[in-house]
């Protein structure tokens, strides 16, 4: 092999290997993290309907999955683990707060998970249910349903909201800005948010040092927008493009 293949294929191994997976049915979003040097790999909040496009990835990138991770509960999202459980042999992880027999790892507030050489750190964020988790992994947090891109989920009002709201701002306060947020479910072609972006709303929202260009911004993201119609172009999808792996402050 010429020196030039050898230098391209550490450098590909180098990278941080990371999948955003959409069904575009329902607009929910997956996720598949992989460690480079070892080839293992863990999956967030995989339903049926992403099945194939999770085992896809995984045999392309010739990861094997450990982990399968939710950041809440239901049905969907047990139905799909039990197929990666049986075709991977990956061990299901959920909040501590979870009976069901088929989870294998009950998880709680500031756990750590490793796979490989990699680890991520888990939160309890309880709101919209009482079993709600993030994941810190490197420069990202994925949110779950917990935190949107337009923030707060609007079906949470009065002290709920406010409670998750005081355990959010505390929480990414540990954070650096530039800390990239991935949550359960898209909006408006929307797959990707930050922390500095997620700041602003929250001020905008609050009153406090509106400007024209955050009432804009506010405006923009309001619960009541219609959602993006089935079938839309390629180009309006989030990709990944690997930049600066900025560490999060934890």
């Amino acid at each position: 092999m010429a020196f030039a293949d050898l230098f391209a294929l550490h450098k590909e191994d180098c990278r941080m290997i990371f999948r955003q997976i959409c069904s575009e049915k329902e607009g929910s979003l997956a996720y598949v993290l992989g460690d480079s040097i070892t080839r293992e790999a863990v999956a967030i909040d995989v339903v049926e309907s992403q099945l194939s496009a999770v085992e896809d990835f995984l045999r392309r990138r010739g990861l094997q999955l450990r982990l399968l991770l939710v950041t809440h509960w239901n049905a969907s999202h047990e139905k799909a683990a039990g197929i990666l459980r049986e075709h991977w042999g990956a061990r299901l992880a959920a909040h501590e707060s979870i009976s069901a027999a088929s989870v294998d790892m009950r998880i709680r507030d500031e756990d750590i998970l490793y796979f490989g050489e990699e680890s991520l750190r888990v939160f309890h964020t309880p709101g919209l249910t009482a079993c709600a988790l993030m994941y810190a992994w490197n420069d990202r947090l994925f949110t779950g349903n917990t935190l949107l891109v337009r923030g707060l989920p609007p079906k949470l009002h009065g002290k709920a909201r406010g409670d998750l709201l005081a355990r959010m701002n505390a929480l990414l306060d540990r954070f650096a800005e530039e800390t990239l947020l991935y949550p359960g479910r898209e909006y408006r072609g929307r797959r990707l948010s930050s922390i500095e972006e997620y700041r602003r709303l929250v001020q905008s929202n609050s009153g406090g040092g509106s400007t024209g260009l955050l009432h804009r911004y506010n405006q923009l993201l309001q619960p009541t927008a219609k959602p993006v119609k089935k079938g839309r172009a390629e180009k309006d999808l989030h990709r990944y493009v690997p930049g600066q792996n900025l560490p999060a402050f934890l």
